[in-house]
Order: C-alpha cells, then sequence, then structure tokens
C-alpha cells in the first residue's frame, strides 16, 4: 500500500496549441511503479431496482435510511427506491409549474435534513425532491450575493451538471461572475476559478468560502487559443466531511483542503498523472463528441459507425500538436468525490473509452493517505461512495440499466 504524503509543490507549466478535436489506443503512462489494486467483480453487483422509465441516470443519492433517489435524463426526473428496492414513487417533468422543472442539475451531495434536493438552475433553488406526495419545499440562492446565473461549475463541457454539498449546515455551490464578453478562452477559465460559495438554508445567508481564482494558481501558463481550440479542464472539488473541502489543483497535481472558516489545510500529493502523451488520434476520440455536435448540431444525434469512423479519421488527421502538448489540453481526472469518512475517489480521464470519460478505474486515498487502485467492473457507472458501498448504475448486455451497489472489502 502506498502513503501519498501531503506537502507543497512547484508549478508545472503545461499548455499548448492546437487545431482541433476524439480516444483509441496507446498513452505513455509515467508510473512504473503501479498502486496496489483493489479489484471488484461484476459477482459483487448487488441490484437495488430499475424501471422501465430509467434512462441515462445523471446523479444519485443515498440517504440516511438506505433509500436512493436518481436524477433521470427525461421525465419522470426523479426516482426513488427504499431500502429493500420498493418503489418510492417518480415524479417530476420539465417546465415552470408544480412538481415542474426546467432545468434539474444535480443533486445537493450529503442531501440535507435526511432528504433529497435537486439544483435547479433555472429555478436558481433547492428543491426536495424525496417526498413526492408532500407539498413542495424548496429554498431560493438568489441574493445579492448570488444573483440568477451565477451558480456556474467548471465540469464537462458536454454536461449541464453543477455540483452543490452539503458542508455541516451549510451547502457550498459554486459561484462565477464569467461572461462571454472577452470570448469563450476568458469565460472558461472565469468558470475553472468560480468561488465556492457557503449558503445557510435556514437564513438565507451566504459567505464566500474559498475564492478559487485567488487561491489556485492560474493553470493556463502560456497558453495562447489556436483555431477553435481551448482547454477542457475541468474544476473537481468535493466536500469531505462536515469541515472540510477538497479542490484538484492541476499546476500542483494535488487536493488543496479548506476548512469551514476557508483556511487552508495541508494539501494532499498526488500520484504521477496519469498520461503525459497523446496521440492524435486519441485526442480525437477524447474531444470526438464535440465535433459531432459541431457537424451535426446535435450533441445527441448518432451517425453511423462507418460515418463516426469517417469523422474520427479526419479529425485525427487535423490535430496538430505535439503528443505531450495534447495531453496537456486535457483533463486528467474527470470526477472527484469523497464519502463521508473522507476517504477520497478520483477517476483518470480513460484514453481508451473515447470521449472526455473515465473508465472502470478509480484512485482511492483514505483519510490516513494510503493510496490505492480501485477497479470496478465493466458496466457499472460509480456515482455514490460511502464508507461501505459504491453506489451507481450498472447497466445490462442491452444497455439497461439498474439502481445498484458494490460492497467494499472490509479494510
Amino acid at each position: 500500500m502506498r502513503t501519498v504524503a501531503a506537502s507543497t509543490s512547484s508549478r508545472a507549466a503545461a499548455l499548448l496549441s492546437v487545431t482541433a478535436f476524439v480516444a483509441c489506443a496507446d498513452s505513455a503512462s509515467v508510473d512504473d511503479d503501479p498502486l496496489p489494486l483493489i479489484e471488484l467483480a461484476a459477482s459483487a453487483i448487488e441490484v437495488l431496482g430499475t424501471s422501465e422509465s430509467l434512462a441515462v441516470v445523471r446523479d444519485l443519492e443515498v440517504l440516511p435510511d438506505g433509500s436512493v433517489w436518481v436524477l433521470n435524463s427525461q421525465e419522470p426526473y426523479f426516482m426513488g427506491f427504499g431500502a429493500d428496492g420498493e418503489s418510492l414513487g417518480a415524479h417530476g417533468s420539465p417546465g415552470g409549474g408544480p412538481d415542474e422543472f426546467p432545468m434539474p442539475s444535480a443533486f445537493v451531495a450529503g442531501g440535507w435534513e435526511g432528504e433529497a434536493w435537486v439544483l435547479d438552475l433555472l429555478h436558481h433553488a433547492l428543491i426536495r425532491i424525496s417526498r413526492p406526495d408532500a407539498d413542495s419545499e424548496e429554498f431560493s440562492l438568489a441574493s445579492t450575493s448570488v444573483p440568477r446565473g451565477s451558480v456556474r461549475s467548471g465540469m464537462s463541457m458536454l454536461d449541464a451538471s453543477v455540483r452543490t454539498a452539503r458542508l455541516g449546515r451549510e451547502i457550498v455551490v459554486p459561484h462565477s461572475t464569467a461572461t462571454m464578453a472577452g470570448g469563450v478562452l476568458q469565460f472558461r477559465f472565469g468558470l475553472l476559478g468560480a468561488d465556492l460559495i457557503a449558503v445557510d438554508p435556514e437564513t438565507g445567508g451566504t459567505r464566500t468560502l474559498v475564492a478559487l481564482g485567488d487561491v489556485l494558481e492560474d493553470p493556463s501558463g502560456d497558453f495562447s487559443a489556436s483555431e477553435g481550440g481551448f482547454p477542457l479542464w475541468y474544476r473537481l472539488w468535493a466536500s469531505c466531511g462536515e469541515n472540510l473541502v477538497r479542490v484538484y489543483d492541476r499546476v500542483t497535481n494535488q487536493l488543496r483542503g479548506f476548512d469551514g472558516a476557508g483556511t487552508e489545510v495541508n494539501p494532499i500529493d498526488l500520484p504521477p498523472v496519469p498520461f503525459t502523451e497523446v496521440s492524435p488520434r486519441q485526442f480525437a476520440g477524447a474531444v470526438f463528441a464535440l465535433r459531432q455536435a459541431e457537424v451535426t448540431g446535435d450533441v445527441a444525434a448518432r451517425l453511423t459507425r462507418e460515418d463516426s469512423l469517417r469523422l474520427l479519421n479526419q479529425m485525427a488527421d487535423m490535430v496538430q500538436g505535439a503528443p505531450h502538448e495534447l495531453a496537456s489540453y486535457l483533463p486528467r481526472y474527470v470526477d472527484f468525490r469523497c464519502d463521508e469518512n473522507g476517504t477520497i475517489w478520483l477517476q483518470p480521464l480513460d484514453l481508451d473509452t473515447g470521449g472526455l470519460s473515465g473508465g472502470p478505474l478509480w484512485l482511492r486515498i483514505e483519510a490516513d493517505g494510503a493510496a490505492r487502485d480501485a477497479r470496478l467492473p465493466e458496466r457499472f457507472d460509480a456515482l455514490r461512495f460511502t464508507a461501505s458501498r459504491i453506489w451507481g448504475v450498472s447497466r445490462d448486455e442491452f444497455d439497461r440499466p439498474s439502481v445498484a451497489s458494490i460492497p467494499l472489502p472490509a479494510r
């Protein structure tokens, strides 16, 4: 078992100039001494429940009573399953009326008052969804500090999800004043430097927990955008206990920590970055969906296998830049979660999977610094981690989803 130390690091400059746009084959690994591996078998998956209405599960929340609620990609937006798998109801449709949600984004990680709450971006409010038969309850985020439209994240360019999380008796939301006035590139950098704002649901009061643009070094370095090109990094953060938020720092390759007062605590040095070189074809595969949306006008559109391959080859031929430049253009990690005990889970970008997404491998760092790799079963998408289980969605050979979990081995 390897221990990851807490320390400070020097700045690493890194960026590139590229022309365009997808994933497969070889990447250069930088770690010749692999971490100990936790292998989780598909036979260990325990299915809680499913529904014919379940499409793509965008988020999932596990409540203290063992029930699970999911955010679906189509109506009904919300489906609940009891601890024994019984249906707790399904509700939520698009629109602006009662029990209608114009833009549901993601659940509040950690919940509130033992219930599941969703952030709806157009309502600019957090809305309770785990009592479908009760009167609607919500609290608005609108204030002079957090005006409408300012709750934004630095997550995927293809994903409208905005992370929020409970921190003690407050809820943390990302806040950005970035606009398109300075162009797409400056807007993107503005999202990466969003403040983390703590909101008190009981009083409506807000405070700046940490201004990320002030405490994190600018990762852009000497980056100069080429035609159509801009960095695809994510701003990854998570609440890692009752009084700690951690943020991934791309420049230092660390997880920086801030307590409930915004005071910085010791950072965690991460293992060497997952890859240092990316081939033109891998790069084309990573950003294929962006280019497909540009070509078809719809990111959800399905191209034939032949058309996809043709577009992929065209993109790979267009890509310019040395392998190390292409690598620094892409995110290193695409997801970051913590359990209630502060155990950290980081998902590296998987160049073999395609798209700006991860594969079955996660990096797990325990509160004492012990680091391991964990390989989840294929076709299992992790969305929440607890001390004893990984919760997510298991997809069968026909791609039909079910809400499921995998028990973690005893330490």
